[in-house]
């Protein structure tokens, strides 16, 4: 650990200069094991890793991130009121939970099959295949981390309010259920208003 550490300080220095250097070690990793020493170790040192999967690759899948082990200690930082938008750390808790409930009922349908599961198992599985395909799979898109977290909460519509504990406080400000309603009302109030300025000027 400590011969390991000390290569990548020494990567990140450079003499008389300020400043820092952002180093992306790239590792494979012996049998796709996480917990082989050399990269369980480089979790540790570094910052944050990306973890790259076969399977989603071998599905299509671009770029093929495997969300669950992936992991940013410098997240925090960045992100929410002021930074990028005040939902943005309970989506990501949220999406990150369900993701990991629909891939725990995946291994569970290989064994018991779909027939087994109970209409919230099924929108848990559904959810999962829709995160992988917009979330993870967004190829070569450009897109807004608000959009992004927009596409979070389209998902998050398909599951019970009742399993959405992590955005709890959110709902009514994010969720397309509640942000339609309000544009439905708004809508409905507006020929209302200009009647009453006609009736006025009359």
């Amino acid at each position: 650990y400590t011969d390991l550490s000390t290569i990548y300080e020494r990567a990140g220095r450079i003499k008389g200069r300020s400043g820092s250097v952002t180093q992306l070690p790239i590792l494979s990793m012996p049998d796709d094991d996480i917990t082989h020493p050399i990269p369980d170790l480089t979790g540790y040192i570094t910052e944050g890793q990306i973890v790259l999967s076969r399977q989603l690759h071998r599905r299509g899948v671009y770029p093929p991130i495997d969300t669950l082990p992936c992991l940013s200690r410098l997240m925090n930082l960045g992100i929410g009121e002021g930074k990028t938008r005040p939902d943005h750390r309970a989506v990501a808790n949220q999406l990150y939970a369900a993701y990991a409930q629909g891939r725990d009922l995946r291994k569970l349908v290989a064994i018991v099959g779909e027939e087994a599961l109970s209409d919230i198992d099924r929108a848990y599985l559904r959810f999962a295949d829709q995160f992988e395909e917009r979330i993870v799979g967004q190829g070569q898109e450009g897109r807004t981390i608000e959009e992004t977290l927009d596409i979070g909460w389209e998902l998050m519509a398909g599951l019970p309010l009742g399993e959405l504990k992590r955005v709890r406080d959110f709902i009514e400000t994010y969720h397309p259920d509640y942000v339609k309603a309000t544009v439905t009302e708004v809508a409905a109030e507006q020929p209302l208003a200009e009647e009453t300025d006609v009736a006025a000027e009359a």
